[in-house]
């Protein structure tokens, strides 16, 4: 199991820009002598780092994540009880068909799914028109399988080779370059699933898993899904104040999966997330009423301030940092109940700049962690990070809170 989780088995089905060490997660299970059948919780799941490693160490795991598509992605890599021969089965009957079908693409009668509902200009921004067809073609191609397990296998190879194959580069930011050389889709997609076949053999030879729960809403509501004094360890790595907006990486999924069909439904999905970019900062949002006896957080606030005040840009940095907080806070508070007593809680975070301002998230985040009633709160460094900022390497380390 071990070099199975080192290796990146069933992570590597969908990996995300954000992800952590998946060996980090074996160690600290390790380390803090976790008994089988524990319940881990993950906050921020992502793409299922945390869940899967718990899973494959036999500990039951709760995730929670806003976004929908990452809920349905850590779903899916948390479900390995899948018939592999119907796999094959499906996957040949598909591939016949497909190479059959996009030859004759403009004669088909297809259901336009997402090439209708996404905006056609970032459609365009985002992949080729030749893209659009393959694509489209085998969308329709996996919505016809009955097998639900086997239609969400599927259902993420196409994404993230629909992804793979698009213009999008995500550093920094999200940029687009059309000219830039990407492996072919239908390669791409067959390369996927044979990885994904070849994992669910590898793995399917143990027994003995943990089992997973994932929940899409925001971590701030846990309580209404988990009973106090219940969780035995929390391990995370939670958004940080860098301005990034984790639903402009995953919208073409997003749509391609019908998790969205306007741009309401985006939004929707914004205002449950903790505001660690000025995007995701609405009219209603006043989490920074809550951490405003946090000096440090306002001076903070007041240097980024000054750095933006002249300019016609960064006006709303200051609130971010502040909302930012607001929402941690709420984070820590929300889980302390659902702990058990002398139960942990870590957070890889990092310290991070804006406008040439040091942001000294982890100790912040200690003293907040404090005031609300942990113990034992420290942190330790993980790895340290070049910023792009400036030539200050920044400290990615782990806070440690104890209940």
């Amino acid at each position: 199991i071990s070099e199975l989780n080192k290796f990146g088995v069933v992570h590597k089905w969908y990996d995300y820009l954000e992800d952590f060490p998946y060996q980090l997660i074996e160690e600290k299970i390790k380390e803090y002598e976790l008994k089988p059948n524990s319940l881990i919780v993950e906050p921020f799941a992502g793409s299922g780092t945390t869940l899967i490693s718990a899973n494959l160490f036999n500990c039951n795991a709760i995730g929670f994540d806003a976004n929908p598509l990452m809920t349905f992605i850590s779903e899916t890599k948390t479900t390995w009880d899948i018939d592999l021969d119907l796999f094959k089965d499906n996957i040949k009957s598909i591939s016949t068909k497909f190479v059959e079908g996009i030859r004759n693409y403009d004669n088909l009668k297809l259901d336009k799914g997402f090439l209708d509902r996404m905006p056609k200009k970032e459609l365009n921004q985002w992949l080729s028109p030749s893209l659009q067809k393959e694509v489209n073609l085998l969308k329709n191609l996996i919505d016809k399988i009955d097998n639900i397990k086997i239609k969400n296998l599927l259902l993420i190879a196409i994404s993230k080779s629909c992804f793979d194959a698009s213009y999008v580069s995500l550093c920094p930011g999200t940029t687009f370059y059309p000219f830039r050389e990407k492996d072919g889709f239908w390669d791409l997609f067959t390369s996927k699933i044979i990885q994904i076949y070849n994992d669910l053999q590898s793995i399917q030879k143990y027994n003995h898993y943990g089992k997973s729960q994932l929940i899409n809403d925001s971590c701030l509501n846990a309580s209404n899904y988990i009973e106090k004094d219940t969780i035995d360890f929390i391990i995370t790595s939670p958004p940080y104040p860098n301005d990034l907006e984790y639903t402009r990486q995953t919208r073409l999924e997003l749509y391609l999966l019908e998790f969205v069909k306007e741009m309401n439904d985006v939004q929707q999905i914004k205002r449950k997330m903790v505001k660690g970019s000025t995007k995701l900062i609405f009219k209603e949002s006043n989490s920074e009423q809550f951490i405003r006896q946090f000096h440090e957080i306002q001076v903070v606030s007041d240097k980024i301030y000054e750095q933006t005040k002249d300019k016609n840009w960064g006006f709303d940095y200051p609130r971010m940092v502040r909302e930012y907080f607001g929402d941690m806070y709420l984070c820590m508070k929300e889980f302390y109940e659902l702990l058990k007593p002398n139960a942990n809680f870590l957070q890889v975070v990092g310290d991070q700049t804006i406008k040439g301002v040091y942001i000294p998230v982890c100790d912040i985040l200690i003293n907040m962690a404090q005031e609300i009633g942990y113990r034992n709160c420290k942190k330790e460094l993980f790895r340290m990070r070049r910023s792009t900022g400036h030539a200050i390497a920044l400290p990615e380390e782990i806070v440690i809170i104890q209940k």
